[in-house]
């Protein structure tokens, strides 16, 4: 007859990354299948007294035994994984959403599981199966992707639930979640407009997904204002802080600015900022700088930045709940396939109004 469980025996466990259902059973002295029935959601049999179902329970709690995630799943069950991919990890807004998203997740009973697309397809492909492999209870897709139909369709194939996040418009059948990125733009060229701007520029990042939409609702706004769109002015900033730094730096070298630049999102305008005061500008005194998302930096920087807020926290909230009602086969909560946020103005220290009106 197995001793009680003793501190030797179970030492030889305790440094291992993973209590495995083995580590119990030789240390209670059963089969393994013994323990995986007596911990499987505790199902009964005659043949399994009540003496051993409560040593099994007591060596697993002592051992910190935890069942496997991958093997709940081969068994028809729950992984209580999220899979989630991303275009670019180092965004700083990124790094706030997937932070936030692993919380309400984590509140839910879920862990996340982190696939790096790093805008590669191919790469893109293989941590999508990857994670299948791992068997997902669903998926999330953050951003838009390099040869994003493609991939999606991928990804669509091997999971039963998928939303998308922070992206743009999809052919792909994807619920989405984003901000209104065009009510974002118009708050803040409302903004500049206010302050008398009408020479304003603007520093793009890029031709995909939600990006492009801000583009798209900043040239709507210069139309409705009446306002010349200069091709000079329209910067393409896409490399993020060394992006907008280059694209600032064109801009000064060709003698003729304008009096305010909205840029595609925050990385892209700090780097512009930067550009700018290393050549003698004042900002806001001779220039105005807008950016969008509201990454924690944005406050911290001298003078402060301008910005749109996203609203970090509802996104987040909505695309746990809206992935886990299809896992539970329920529809989204809307029957759009996309769902947006109002984001709000943030102002601060890099907006003023124009030095046509100053005496600048």
């Amino acid at each position: 007859m197995a001793n009680s469980p003793k501190r030797s025996s179970r030492s030889s466990t305790a440094g291992r990354a993973r209590v495995t259902v083995r580590d119990v059973a030789r240390i209670v002295g059963v089969s393994p299948s013994t323990v995986s029935r007596v911990l499987n959601n505790g199902t009964r049999s005659e043949f399994i007294s009540e003496e051993t179902r409560r040593r099994v329970r007591q060596v697993a709690q002592e051992l910190g035994y935890t069942p496997s995630p991958i093997a709940k799943a081969l068994r028809g069950g729950s992984s209580g994984l999220i899979g989630l991919i991303v275009h670019e990890i180092a965004d700083p807004f990124f790094a706030s959403l997937i932070q936030e998203l692993s919380n309400n997740a984590r509140s839910r009973g879920y862990q996340i599981v982190l696939g790096y697309a790093h805008g590669d397809p191919d790469q893109a492909l293989t941590v999508s199966s990857v994670l299948d492999t791992r068997h997902v209870d669903g998926m999330i897709v953050l951003g838009d992707l390099t040869h994003d139909e493609l991939i999606l369709g991928a990804i669509l194939e091997n999971v039963t639930a998928a939303v998308g996040l922070c992206r743009g418009r999809s052919s792909q059948t994807l619920f989405t979640i984003n901000t209104d990125n065009a009510a974002g733009v118009r708050i803040l060229f409302d903004h500049l407009y206010g302050l008398g701007h009408r020479h304003i520029g603007y520093l793009d990042g890029g031709l995909i997904g939600d990006i492009s939409e801000r583009r798209e609702a900043f040239l709507a706004c210069m139309a409705e204002r009446g306002l010349e769109v200069r091709p000079a002015w329209i910067r393409e900033a896409v490399d993020g802080l060394a992006g907008g730094y280059q694209a600032m730096t064109d801009l000064i070298a060709q003698g003729d600015l304008p009096t305010a630049l909205m840029a595609a999102d925050d990385v892209i305008a700090l780097g512009a900022m930067k550009a700018a005061l290393q050549h003698g500008l004042r900002v806001p005194e001779d220039l105005s700088i807008t950016g969008f998302d509201d990454i924690e930096m944005a406050k911290f920087m001298h003078p402060g930045l301008t910005t749109i807020r996203q609203p970090i926290d509802l996104l987040s909230h909505q695309a746990i709940d809206s992935l886990l009602e299809q896992v539970a086969q329920r529809p989204p909560v809307s029957d759009a396939s996309m769902m947006r946020f109002t984001p709000t103005l943030q102002v601060r220290q890099s907006t003023a109004q124009p030095r046509t009106l100053s005496g600048g």
